[in-house]
């Protein structure tokens, strides 16, 4: 009798423990998605690489064993073959061109490959909602201490803050604040967002969020965000063809002022040395003009540097792109742009649509004046470029005519974050 109850016991054990084993796997997801935003608010450049990178592996890892890699594969089919074409096109590079491809650059592809199976298992245990909280409580956290030790420590509060974070730049610290901005903004037009004491707490987060941001003195990030929050707004419900539109709108703008920028600083500057510094992209774009010419198929690889201390990269993202990987890479991005905003233009989950729209047309806005290569190793484009658009494709349904399957239950006290 006693073995007949062992027999028993022992199926409903491993039940239990598989059980378990199910909401481990959620509480772990949801963690490596909460470290990997605190990694980019707080960790600072490469003095934690591994609080920045392992959570995106430590994500994929576990969409492996959810069977969220899989999912996603079958899903967007597309998206794998634009990464693979991607690779080919190094590869070309390397053994064709003229200009030496080292092995890291295949490696900052494999990085994005990961991160979108981290984006897909984060789709699956945390809503929408819960995301975007996330994003907006920590990058207010974040924006609020840059302000104390700006405060602090600055010699003249009117110089440019620092923020902390990845970026340990203000142009890319001020993109992580944009998008704790644009989640914010996304929460507070959400329908379900109504509430007196829930608008209060966005409010305070808001007011951290664009000090912070003011403080950075980046105009580009500034100027795109200006673009993207009323035109997400505004174009929400239109095709793709309008929002490619507005995307290249948003570089336009803020290349274009960027060109004319004596002529605009004649006029309203005066003797403002903090907004109105030279920003020398002219002529940086003219040295990046000259070399894309001298290699337009293949381009001079990820790796290129110019030979000047004052020249570090392209400053623009699809001048960025032509100089790295040639007109055709180019190209090729141009399609995988148009392939999402087909996803994101029918995505059913409005707060989401509007977050990753409002992302979208700041991100373009943003390589407006820098970020020349969006396939580089981590920074906090991966937050305000990469992980809007790997999110929306997660979490579409009707991706080329491929279902998904109903995404995993959620515990109850992740629900409550």
């Amino acid at each position: 009798m006693t073995s007949d109850t062992s027999r028993l016991t022992s199926p409903a054990s491993l039940i239990r423990k598989h059980l378990a084993d199910h909401g481990r796997l959620h509480v772990l997801s949801a963690a490596s998605f909460v470290l990997f935003v605190i990694a980019i608010f707080f960790a600072r450049g490469g003095k934690a690489p591994g609080l920045s990178v392992s959570p995106i592996f430590g994500g994929a890892l576990l969409a492996i064993a959810s069977g969220a890699a899989v999912e996603t594969l079958r899903k967007n089919l597309w998206l794998w073959l634009s990464l693979g074409f991607l690779l080919a096109w190094q590869a070309a590079g390397a053994l064709f061109g003229d200009m030496p491809r080292p092995f890291s650059d295949f490696l900052k592809i494999g990085l994005l490959a990961a991160f979108f199976l981290f984006a897909a298992q984060t789709s699956r245990v945390l809503s929408t909602r819960q995301i975007l909280w996330i994003i907006a409580g920590i990058g207010a956290a974040s924006a609020f201490l840059s302000i104390i030790v700006h405060v602090l420590k600055a010699p003249d509060l009117l110089n440019r803050m620092i923020p902390l974070g990845r970026g340990g730049n203000p142009i890319p610290g001020a993109g992580a604040i944009a998008s704790a901005l644009i989640a914010t903004a996304a929460l507070w037009r959400d329908e379900n967002s109504r509430g007196r004491k829930t608008m209060f707490i966005l409010l305070m987060l808001t007011v951290p969020l664009v000090a912070g941001l003011v403080l950075t003195q980046s105009r580009g990030p500034l100027v795109a965000l200006c673009l993207a929050l009323p035109l997400a707004l505004l174009l929400e419900r239109r095709g793709m063809l309008i929002v490619l539109a507005a995307c290249l709108a948003s570089w336009l703008v803020v290349t274009g002022l960027v060109i004319f920028e004596p002529a605009i600083k004649a006029v309203i500057c005066g003797s403002n040395i903090d907004w109105c510094r030279p920003s020398n992209r002219n002529e940086v774009w003219e040295r990046v003009r000259d070399q894309i010419a001298l290699h337009p198929i293949l381009g001079s690889g990820p790796e290129f540097r110019f030979p000047f201390k004052w020249l570090s990269h392209a400053h623009n993202g699809l001048f960025g792109m032509a100089l790295y990987f040639g007109l055709g890479g180019l190209a090729a991005s141009g399609l995988m742009a148009a392939g999402y905003t087909r996803c994101l233009t029918r995505a059913n989950d409005d707060t989401l649509r509007f977050f990753g729209l409002a992302s979208l047309i700041f991100a373009f806005g943003y390589m407006g004046a820098d970020l020349p290569n969006p396939f580089a190793f981590f920074n906090t484009h991966y937050l305000f470029m990469w992980f809007p658009i790997l999110l929306v494709l997660a979490r579409d349904r009707s991706s080329f005519n491929v279902k998904a399957t109903s995404a995993a239950p959620v515990p109850g006290f992740v629900q409550r974050i």
